[in-house]
């Protein structure tokens, strides 16, 4: 019985360890990310086999289902065309060797491996749904290892500013921005925007404070994480962070009263730095007046056509747009696969002749990546699913007054809840949607809202480990 015991314990801390370590592995990078991903979803494999599987399946998650079938599906289709234009071409061209090569290119295509490798997110999702189900995950440790890893990248920020290198000696490549233990990577803005939140709601959620040392420590934390992110030069990401945290202001009613420090406490940080920091000074101005001649580019090229813009003065943002409507036009219902806009964008047709000739690596926006990659149909679905993931816990909690059925859950989506909707936030800059970091994010997040939304009122995550 002992060794049972023993058992089971080990079975809770390992899983535990590996969900607290994901905001340690994004700070790695890519390889720690999908270690984690793959431990993660083979220990709770080894554990708990197919029950995994044997979850109440939801709307979302059969959703979800048709995403992960429909991304095999575009990705076999455009790996087929792929072979079949090569043996064409070789045919016409009477290469029967290069025919023969050609067949194992096909299956060493980038977007047919693209597409295989991306089915693990699909795995990480049903595991996180299971583990929540289960009572598995502790959400204390999880908001407790956000918050220690939040302050150590803030600190090596801080630590890079005033030496000029951070504490291992990275020196930031960006005089417009810090990026602390990130190297060459300018992601520090987004890593604090995706786990910082959580910082905010370990005390009132797990601890008992009185309200005026919560003030205290929630005003601390704000101010920490809000100049980190200014000094990290993310502009974007500084909008959305802010946005996140006035969204809860605004919806919890227990958190309005921290609307009037947090407004001063935003305005005097920024306008300290907007008066006696040039270079934050240009490089937000700099993001005004892009925004504004982006406008203007688009009114005048598709409404009013008064006068010719030279392609050097079209902002790089909005020849990214550009291209990747060329892009969406060669294949418009189900896209080129995941992955695919690196290598499809350098075949589309230029429509415009001040319309830039080369390509990044993806549009820089989710929403217009998945409309290359997946087409209509993809981008249709994966809109359906991010209602309903809302429709379920923000508009159900906080419109129809419904409430979620557990009510430690209904506590613990809060902050869930206000990250994804500033995750996926139509008009924004972003990475690739179809990144490890981003995609890892993104599926985590979705399965927590979703688990905790369609927990019942029973006695469950009860004990010291949640709210």
């Amino acid at each position: 019985m002992a060794n049972f015991k023993l058992f089971k314990i080990n079975e809770y801390i390992i899983l535990n360890l590996l969900f607290c370590l994901i905001p340690l592995s994004f700070i790695i990078g890519n390889f720690a990310i999908n270690l984690n991903v793959f431990l993660l979803i083979t220990i709770s494999l080894f554990f708990f086999k197919s029950k995994i599987f044997k979850i109440k399946y939801e709307l979302v998650d059969k959703l979800i289902i048709c995403f992960f079938i429909f991304i095999i599906f575009t990705g076999l289709i455009n790996t087929i065309e792929y072979f079949y234009i090569l043996n064409k071409e070789n045919l016409n061209n009477n290469k029967s060797l290069e025919t023969i090569e050609s067949i194992t290119i096909s299956f060493q295509d980038p977007i047919y491996g693209k597409t295989i490798f991306y089915l693990r997110y699909f795995f990480l999702y049903l595991v996180i749904r299971f583990l929540i189900n289960e009572d598995k995950i502790n959400f204390k440790w999880f908001f407790i290892s956000c918050s220690i890893f939040c302050l150590f990248v803030s600190v090596d920020i801080f630590y890079q500013l005033v030496f000029s290198k951070d504490i291992f000696g990275i020196v930031s490549p960006d005089p417009n921005g810090l990026s602390g233990p990130f190297g060459d990577e300018r992601i520090a803005g987004g890593y604090l925007h995706k786990f910082s939140i959580f910082s905010f709601f370990i005390f009132p959620f797990f601890f008992k404070f009185k309200k005026f040392y919560l003030s205290l420590i929630s005003a601390a934390l704000f101010i920490i994480f809000i100049l980190a992110i200014i000094l990290s030069g993310n502009r974007m990401i500084l909008i959305l962070y802010l946005m996140s945290i006035f969204l809860i202001l605004a919806f919890e009613k227990k958190t309005r009263k921290y609307v009037p420090v947090s407004l001063i406490s935003t305005i005097v940080i920024f306008y300290l730095f907007f008066s006696f920091n040039p270079t934050f000074k240009n490089h937000f101005n700099g993001l005004v007046k892009k925004g504004t001649f982006m406008v203007q580019i688009f009114v005048n090229e598709n409404i009013t056509k008064s006068w010719k813009i030279p392609g050097y003065l079209i902002p790089d943002y909005y020849q990214e747009f550009k291209t990747s409507y060329g892009t969406w036009l060669m294949n418009k219902y189900i896209g080129g696969g995941v992955r695919s806009f690196r290598i499809n964008c350098w075949k589309r047709k230029v429509i415009q002749t001040n319309e830039r000739g080369t390509c990044s690596t993806h549009p820089h926006n989710y929403y217009l990546e998945i409309l290359t990659d997946l087409g209509l149909l993809g981008l249709m679905i994966s809109s359906f699913i991010f209602f309903m993931v809302l429709y379920k816990s923000l508009i159900k909690k906080y419109f129809f007054k419904s409430g979620i059925p557990n009510i430690y859950a209904s506590k613990l989506l809060i902050p869930f809840i206000f990250i994804l909707i500033s995750e996926i936030f139509p008009i924004r800059h972003s990475g690739s949607f179809f990144s490890t970091m981003n995609s890892t994010y993104i599926f985590i997040i979705i399965s927590v809202i979703v688990s905790l939304s369609h927990l019942k009122d029973k006695k469950i995550m009860k004990d010291s480990r949640h709210p």
